[in-house]
């Protein structure tokens, strides 16, 4: 077994305490890593799953208690009980507050210029009247309003009835004019009028921004890189259009059609151990990104867009058909040392950051619990 340490714990003005969450000890498996301030729990590294330069490490775990009290930004919208829209003047809510040694980065988010009617690029205004804590994750693509735009950060919404701010990025450099939501082009049809009524909503893509541009909205929090990445992309992929709109990605056919092959040979397979609450992510022979989440129903609800947005950047990026193996997978995961800061809404949830040169460690935390619980762990390459 390879034991290795997981959240460091951060500075005594953030009152973070010792995670202590049980988990059920699972059948031998290639790999077990436990995490420090977690004992019992133990995420089992399995072998991997292949498709020409992208490897899939499955984590199988036993669910912690709690994880099924969350509802999922594509539940909710799908519903009609979470409605997010521009935000309009008078809107106002209160912002999580970023502690710890390097805040400016915390805080950085490039307010751009565009307005008109009260709203801004960098926040929207969501309602969530499920009964249910939100789960948002960062680079979540939502499509309508003015322009489309990705949630900076992970973060967790609680059920109430009044607006909430959510901060985002715009990944449709060239519009800011409505349309209608959840339309499918940034081509010149993307302009047509929207109904009075639908002229700022927004609806779920279900779709994950792809790594790169993840964590360019996640670590570096930097709207010009963001644009920036959105146009890098659809260059390498053929998906260039009029309003340079990220969502045109997942429009393409030909596009579509070299991501259904990883999706065949991936998407079943990785769940099928069983109890998969996460994956490490290899891709060119390396490992570079790890998404985990507190139990398997939380995971599968989301693998579906997280392999498409791994396979949008391996398509980008295929120059090697390495295999990695479990131990290196294993290693990626036990490395996690470094400067710790975290975002903080009082009561609500905690996001704590750990970063060094190499790479940045995110863990959302529902501080709401008496024993606060680790929702999503995401690692990622700088």
């Amino acid at each position: 077994m390879i034991h290795f340490p997981g959240s460091r714990t951060i500075a005594a003005a953030l009152c973070a305490s010792t995670l202590l969450l049980a988990g059920a000890s699972l059948p031998s498996a290639p790999s077990v890593a436990s995490a420090k301030g977690n004992p019992d729990y133990k995420w089992h590294v399995l072998a991997p799953v292949s498709y020409k330069n992208l490897t899939i490490f499955p984590i199988a775990a036993a669910s912690l208690p709690g994880s099924e009290a969350y509802i999922t930004l594509d539940e909710g919208t799908r519903a009609g009980t979470v409605v997010i829209t521009e935000k309009g003047a008078g809107q106002s809510a209160a912002r999580p507050r970023a502690h710890g040694p390097t805040p400016q980065r915390a805080v950085r988010q490039q307010n751009v210029g565009y307005s008109g009617g009260g709203a801004t690029v960098n926040e929207l205004a969501l309602v969530n009247r499920s009964g249910k804590k939100l789960l948002l994750l960062a680079g979540e693509v939502i499509v309508g309003g003015k322009q489309d735009r990705i949630v900076q950060e992970d973060r967790i919404i609680p059920p109430v009835s009044v607006p909430v701010s959510l901060s985002v990025f715009c990944v449709e450099h060239g519009r800011w004019s409505a349309r209608n939501a959840g339309h499918s082009s940034g081509g010149p049809a993307g302009h047509r009028a929207a109904a009075p009524e639908e002229a700022t909503k927004f609806s779920s893509l279900g779709a994950v921004a792809h790594p790169k541009l993840r964590g360019v909205a996640q670590d570096k929090k930097a709207q010009g890189e963001v644009w920036s990445e959105v146009s890098k992309n659809n260059a390498k992929l053929g998906t260039s259009n009029s309003t340079d709109t990220y969502q045109e990605v997942y429009s393409s056919k030909r596009v579509g059609a070299q991501m259904d092959d990883y999706l065949r040979a991936l998407e079943g397979e990785v769940l099928r151990p069983g109890r998969v609450v996460g994956v490490v992510v290899a891709r060119n022979g390396k490992p570079v990104w790890a998404d985990v989440f507190a139990g398997s129903r939380l995971f599968a609800s989301y693998w579906p867009k997280l392999l498409k947005s791994y396979v949008i950047e391996a398509l980008g990026d295929n120059t090697s058909e390495k295999r990695p193996g479990v131990e290196e997978a294993s290693r990626y995961l036990r490395e996690r040392d470094g400067t710790v800061s975290a975002t903080t809404q009082d009561g609500v949830y905690q996001l704590v950051k750990t970063e060094q040169a190499a790479y940045a460690v995110f863990e959302l935390r529902d501080i709401s619990l008496a024993s606060p619980l680790r929702l999503h762990f995401n690692k990622m390459d700088r």
